[in-house]
């Protein structure tokens, strides 16, 4: 009982040690993104600058709308940055208590869990916001002026992002889910039609008022779902 005690505790300092490691590489990338917030932001302004008509502008009505803005996407730029180091200090963690086979399995899981959710970013950022921005902000006109608010934009732009790269981590699941064997092969094929009107009221939750931006997240997300149908088979 006392080895046992011990041995608990050595696993407490020891967590504690990897949670330090993570916050203070958090400070420090949150330090460096802030100073680089400019660019970074002027990164994000890319889609809606190419899809605004000509003579409009960002706006902002409140007076620290500005600086929060500025403050979130360093903020979530440092925890991008922080989230491999995380994984790594996790994984340090965990490596004495894993088999070699747990061992490559989860190098695996890691490995094409990071590269799916770096592709759906890629491809929400590159693809799924220039197209809604080209549809939202094509009803401007001579009388109708677009002047879209710098904080939603950003929530809006960071979102997309976000849920597009978790989106692309569906087919590895379901796959892996299969492989393991929690459920038959055929499973997924089966339940089609529950699985797509569940992804058109997920669409419908994350956009609320716009009917052609709810087709056109819900069509992606249809091609994910039968890419995870065909590897789960």
């Amino acid at each position: 009982m006392q080895e046992d005690r011990y041995t608990l505790k050595g696993h407490l300092e020891e967590l504690r040690k990897r949670l330090i490691n993570c916050g203070i590489f958090f400070v420090i990338a949150f330090g460096v993104c802030y100073a680089l917030s400019g660019p970074m932001v002027s990164f994000l302004f890319y889609p809606v600058k190419q899809a605004l008509p000509k003579g409009s502008t960002m706006v902002f009505t409140a007076l620290l709308e500005g600086f929060m803005a500025y403050l979130k996407v360093a903020f979530w730029a440092a925890v991008v940055l922080t989230a491999p180091v995380i994984i790594y200090q996790a994984w340090k963690f965990l490596l004495p208590a894993l088999y070699e086979n747990e061992k490559k399995v989860l190098k695996r899981v890691i490995c094409w869990g990071g590269a799916l959710f770096l592709a759906g970013g890629v491809f929400g950022y590159w693809v799924i916001i220039p197209l809604i921005l080209s549809l939202s902000l094509g009803y401007a006109s001579d009388s109708l002026q677009a002047l879209p608010r710098l904080q939603n934009y950003l929530v809006f732009t960071l979102k997309s992002i976000f849920v597009f790269g978790m989106i692309f981590e569906v087919p590895f699941v379901m796959a892996g889910i299969s492989r393991a064997g929690l459920i038959p092969r055929d499973y997924f094929k089966k339940h089609r039609k529950i699985a797509y009107i569940a992804l058109f009221i997920f669409s419908a939750v994350l956009v609320p008022t716009d009917l052609f931006s709810q087709i056109l997240l819900f069509f992606p997300m249809l091609m994910v779902y039968e890419a995870g149908v065909l590897f789960s088979r």
